[in-house]
């Protein structure tokens, strides 16, 4: 069996890493209880018809992913069949499957997981997905093998959270990286992320209160956020700065007054928008990570109720 970081055959196996906020055996269950590994499996948009795992080498693997109403997919179900060859448990996993597309009977892929504890209560993932020759690989390439395991994966980043919003955070050298998929269109994930009046109802930790924001939303254009304890136990202050890039409905460039610089991205994915914002930490990366995920989560509840019609789009 190849180690975790070198595949066996390099020409036909994407590779995928990943490390998550969960211990390893949390993950593996994951990987092998059907009532979880059916919420997250399916790429974005699609659910599970059904799910049955035998999990040792030999025992049989069943997903089949539903496709939402409406084109292109028209609720369709895709069945999935395979089986297992290797079970390690909490450290190694492989297995095979058969995806079918409407008529189409998808290539084989054998899919070999790799569990690292990678401390701090963390798990890496390494996720080889192999074909049985290479033109059966580039076949799955060019049908979005890639986009898939990354959607998936940032699925059972919800799953292990709890989270229904989350996709995932990650962390490379002094860049924080946060992504979250909301059941909304980008239009109006737009519209929360740079309407003032939308603002003030989101961009806070716990505990804190944004009273109000100035947005003078195009490049160069300059923004000015209050911050302050609710209690008011301490001084607020300002978080400010000039936009370096405005296209909508897609991304935003943030210069911060202290020189950093935050990016914001929107891409419209099958049932949604994924969000991703990215941002260079100031201070330690477990603060950074705790405060971000709070901003977030209430940027998420503030959607919700413009989603719903709760709350005032206008």
């Amino acid at each position: 069996m190849a180690a975790a970081s070198s595949a066996i055959a390099p020409e036909r196996t994407l590779v995928t890493t990943r490390v998550f906020d969960a211990p390893r055996e949390l993950v593996y269950r994951a990987w092998t209880d059907p009532k979880q590994f059916a919420r997250w499996f399916p790429p974005e948009g699609f659910t599970t018809a059904a799910c049955e795992l035998d999990v040792r080498p030999g025992g049989a693997v069943r997903i089949d992913f539903k496709a939402p109403a409406g084109p292109p997919f028209d609720g369709a179900v895709m069945p999935g069949r395979g089986a297992y060859r290797e079970v390690v448990p909490n450290e190694r996993l492989a297995f095979t499957l058969v995806p079918e597309i409407g008529d189409q009977r998808m290539p084989i892929v054998l899919t070999t997981v790799f569990f690292e504890d990678a401390g701090k209560g963390r798990t890496k993932l390494t996720i080889h997905q192999s074909a049985e020759s290479v033109a059966e690989f580039e076949q799955l390439a060019k049908q979005g093998m890639a986009e898939g395991i990354a959607q998936s994966l940032g699925k059972l980043a919800s799953v292990l959270s709890g989270n229904p919003t989350d996709r995932g955070v990650s962390v490379s050298g002094r860049t924080l990286t946060l992504t979250r998929v909301f059941q909304a269109p980008p239009e109006l994930v737009w519209a929360a992320l740079t309407d003032p009046k939308h603002i003030t109802k989101w961009i806070f930790a716990n505990d804190w209160e944004s009273p109000s924001a100035k947005i003078d939303l195009r490049a160069g254009g300059a923004f000015s956020i209050t911050m302050r304890p609710v209690d008011r136990s301490q001084e607020g202050f300002d978080f400010g700065g000039t936009y370096r890039e405005v296209t909508q409905p897609e991304r935003i460039v943030m210069a911060i007054g202290d020189g950093r610089v935050m990016t914001w991205t929107l891409a419209e994915v099958l049932g949604g928008t994924k969000l991703t914002l990215s941002l260079e930490m100031a201070m330690e990366e477990e603060r950074e990570r705790a405060g971000y995920t709070q901003i977030l989560d209430h940027f998420a509840a503030h959607l919700s109720t413009l989603a719903t019609g709760q709350g005032d789009r206008t």
